[in-house]
């Protein structure tokens, strides 16, 4: 595609990549922490040349000037930890704040026209100003009833959104190469599962449920594209809570105690079982929306990744639960790495870096 940055008023360049190779890190910033992945490849494939996850810490009153500042100090604490020398970033909008449409736009248009045009429609296909917006195109193909149109995916950005990731990059004095819409970096990342999956990810239409520290988030994939996406306020912070709760344990005691398994007997039975079974709930009902939402697609296998997809056994209670095969996401899987990434931590945290991951697949296209 060609990048509209110069040209029209709106420099949200979603899909347009720089195709030079200089180094790239794909820049996770969740609620919770910064999860940072440079990637290289060969003819080999992949090569993990840096990966480091470093949690937030918000003071209680924050204002948006200062929580940018933090999550920008952060991210330097990361690029420390990670031992990268690169300067550029691609970080990823999501939730509320990007919205996504498929539109008929004629064919035999060149792109510069298809944006042009697209401008004069925005308040007919998103009642919303193109002042408030940043907007890209991805053309999808021809459309199937009428060949003169194509069928076009128009994506928006909300410039509030955008301009917030841009400044906490610079508080990182890191250049922000590309931003990136995270249902599309997933999208993107499941191609690095294909030794994990029993099929051909292009051909299926998968659920990818990302459990994060606040926020569930399903993400409904039909044949590599993403076609509907939902959030729910649930998360792994509600573990931690109760642990605190349970065992008179400050919150960082408490997630401290969590990942070490550091805990009595009884929280095996009394919380950790309960909390699993408080996914499945959350899974199954999202998943219920969509079906009421959506009957043309079937979802055929569920994908967990985030922080609590690392749960021992709750792959197999989602299967159990719903019928349908159920994997941890691993990224990693078929990746070598360098000698200074300590093979227990990649492990560890492989479940957690999908969308790390896909955001540092962009450096690739």
């Amino acid at each position: 595609m060609t990048s509209f940055i110069k040209k029209y008023p709106f420099n949200f360049s979603l899909l347009t990549l720089n195709k030079k190779r200089n180094a790239v890190v794909g820049i996770d910033i969740t609620s919770s922490a910064v999860k940072l992945v440079e990637l290289s490849k060969s003819s080999k494939g992949y090569h993990v040349e840096s990966i480091a996850i470093v949690p937030i810490h918000f003071n209680e009153v924050t204002s948006q000037f200062t929580e940018t500042y933090i999550i920008g100090q952060t991210i330097q604490k990361t690029l420390k930890k990670s031992n990268t020398s690169a300067r550029r970033a691609v970080v990823a909008v999501g939730g509320a704040s990007v919205i996504t449409k498929s539109i008929l736009i004629p064919a035999g248009l060149s792109e510069d026209e298809i944006m042009e045009q697209i401008i004069i429609d925005i308040p007919k296909h998103l009642q919303l100003s193109s002042d408030d917006i940043n907007i890209d195109f991805l053309i999808q193909g021809v459309n199937e009833i009428n060949t003169n149109l194509f069928n076009v995916l128009l994506v928006a950005a909300r410039k509030e959104s955008v301009e917030y990731k841009i400044a906490i990059l610079k508080h990182a004095r890191l250049e922000a190469k590309i931003i990136e819409v995270e249902t599309f970096t997933i999208a993107n990342a499941l191609s690095l599962l294909a030794s994990q999956l029993p099929y051909h990810v292009h051909d299926n239409t998968i659920a990818v449920v990302d459990i994060g520290a606040n926020v569930t988030t399903l993400h409904v994939i039909h044949r590599s594209q993403s076609i509907y996406t939902r959030e729910l306020a649930f998360g792994g912070n509600e573990l931690t809570s109760q642990i605190a709760q349970a065992y008179q344990l400050t919150p960082s005691e408490a997630e401290l105690a969590k990942k070490q398994g550091d805990l009595p007997k009884n929280y095996l039975i009394d919380i950790l079982e309960p909390f699993k079974q408080r996914i499945v709930q959350q899974i199954q009902r999202s998943m219920q929306f969509f079906s009421t939402s959506q009957h043309a697609h079937r979802i055929e296998s569920i994908i967990l990744s985030g922080g609590c997809a690392a749960i021992s056994g709750i792959d197999m209670l989602v299967s159990n639960t719903l019928n349908l095969p159920t994997y941890v996401a691993n990224p990693f899987i078929d990746m070598t790495y360098s000698p200074h990434i300590h093979p227990q931590y990649l492990n560890e945290h492989s479940s957690s870096m999908l969308v790390a991951c896909g955001l540092a697949l962009r450096n690739f296209d």
